[in-house]
């Protein structure tokens, strides 16, 4: 197909027309799928060998290597479209952050793709916004005025969730697609394979129903027969 459609006002209904690819047992892609992904961003991919691959776009190429032959990690695949696009991508610092894992989602898993996408997961320094005890975010457009108004309030430290990236996880009406950052979040986490996306009847974002796949959530620890036995003598001596 055209991938340049992806580019057009009719965007959402070539989407709806065109799934994206679906990763292995574990959430890589194939050389079909990187170009499937690449080209939803007016990028060309072409492999090199089994193991090298080039992401391209208009005259700025990057190099994009495989996790096992002939397999792409998706936040790889994002990032070299990000960086030919001549946009930063944000890693994630794990030493600064603490993912809070909200219904069991794998946060630093969705913060990696959307940070490979362009869009910041994490603050850098403190927010424009301010939380509450509940967790209650407020836009501070006028910080003064805020503080003021809002004396139980304070503001977030870096490494909390941006503006967007709290939405995406914690907000109880579901992600708001009113956000430009918030959609192209989606629509990275879709094309990883962590999020499926219905689009509304008017074939749009603002009434869409986002649901998190399977590879979203965290997976649960598996105990092995020697796990269970020990696990058995502890109790024993603790009886």
């Amino acid at each position: 197909m055209d991938f340049g459609a992806f580019a057009t006002p009719a965007c959402n209904q070539v989407r709806r027309k065109n799934s994206p690819p679906s990763p292995d047992a574990d959430g890589l892609f194939d050389a079909t799928g990187v170009d499937i992904i690449c080209g939803r961003r007016q990028c060309h991919f072409e492999p090199v060998i089994d193991l090298l691959g080039r992401v391209q776009f208009m005259e700025t190429r990057v190099q994009l290597v495989t996790i096992a032959p002939g397999r792409w990690d998706p936040a790889a695949i994002l990032a070299a479209c990000t960086r030919a696009h001549g946009n930063r991508v944000y890693e994630v610092d794990t030493s600064r952050v603490t993912p809070a894992n909200p219904s069991g989602l794998d946060e630093l898993k969705i913060a990696r793709i959307v940070g490979a996408d362009g869009v910041r997961p994490y603050l850098s320094k403190k927010s424009r916004y301010f939380e509450g005890r509940l967790g209650v975010v407020t836009p501070a457009a006028r910080p003064v005025q805020a503080e003021r108004r809002y004396n139980i309030l304070r503001r977030s430290e870096a490494g909390k969730p941006t503006w967007a990236f709290r939405s995406l996880l914690f907000d109880v009406r579901g992600p708001r697609t009113s956000d430009y950052k918030v959609r192209r979040a989606l629509r990275a986490l879709e094309d990883a394979g962590l999020m499926h996306i219905q689009l509304g009847k008017m074939g749009g974002m603002a009434t869409a129903k986002c649901t998190w796949t399977t590879r979203a959530y965290l997976t649960a620890p598996e105990f092995s027969l020697y796990d269970e036995d020990a696990l058995a003598q502890i109790a024993a001596g603790l009886a």
